[in-house]
């Protein structure tokens, strides 16, 4: 999912504007947190863990090894990737507390969500580690940084991560979309060329086979 913001500056002016705009770069700063995190919104991975534990039984086909020795007695457990999600109640349109009960419990989704589907294992999974020295080819563990910086020297933005085992997204979309997603913002002409040749080549794989479709369904 590839968005273009209509009307949005080049993003060498948008760097311009960081370093010398005070106000630009709050606003912006302020925007960008908003579209995605790097961190649970809600809780943290040990506690959403141990919820977990509480709730599901050991899954018939685990989305992380760390998961296998999850187990509990209540057999009612929803995978909530494995689900729709659920619409807003009618009085969120009307109520600001109804709204903020909503889309707190929709962020409690979201953290189960991303656990469980945008978590990298800690231990690296096969063909995760390449290279004679071992390196992540997902570039896990990420940066941690306690707040948004802007680089002095180049007008490069560095988010706030918190959890070094997770990928940026928006607990929105995640809550919406139910599985894995990366989810980041185009400041400069070559990431923008970059993401362009990602896309293209992703889009142009070539189809799955029918049998492979099949198994994906039933694994569902």
């Amino acid at each position: 999912l590839l968005l273009w913001i209509k009307d949005s500056e080049c993003p060498q002016v948008i760097r311009d504007r960081l370093l010398n705009e005070t106000s630009f770069r709050d606003s912006l700063v302020l925007w960008l947190e908003s579209c995605h995190v790097g961190q649970y919104s809600l809780s943290t991975e040990s506690s959403i863990r141990q919820s977990l534990a509480g709730q599901r039984t050991v899954p018939e086909r685990p989305v992380s090894e760390e998961l296998e020795d999850v187990a509990a007695e209540d057999q009612h457990y929803i995978d909530p990737i494995s689900v729709m999600p659920s619409p807003p109640p009618p009085s969120v349109f009307q109520d600001d507390d109804a709204l903020r009960d909503w889309y707190r419990r929709l962020c409690g989704d979201a953290d189960e969500i991303a656990y469980i589907s945008n978590r990298h294992d800690s231990r690296h999974s096969k063909g995760c580690l390449r290279g004679k020295t071992q390196y992540c080819r997902a570039r896990f563990p990420r940066e941690v940084r306690p707040v948004t910086m802007v680089d002095p020297e180049n007008g490069a933005l560095r988010f706030k991560h918190l959890d070094p085992w997770l990928n940026t997204y928006n607990p929105v979309l995640s809550y919406l979309l139910r599985c894995n997603s990366d989810m980041t913002c185009l400041l400069s002409g070559t990431q923008v060329r970059a993401i362009i040749a990602y896309v293209t080549d992703y889009v142009t794989k070539s189809q799955l086979k029918t049998y492979s479709v099949f198994e994906a369904v039933k694994s569902v």
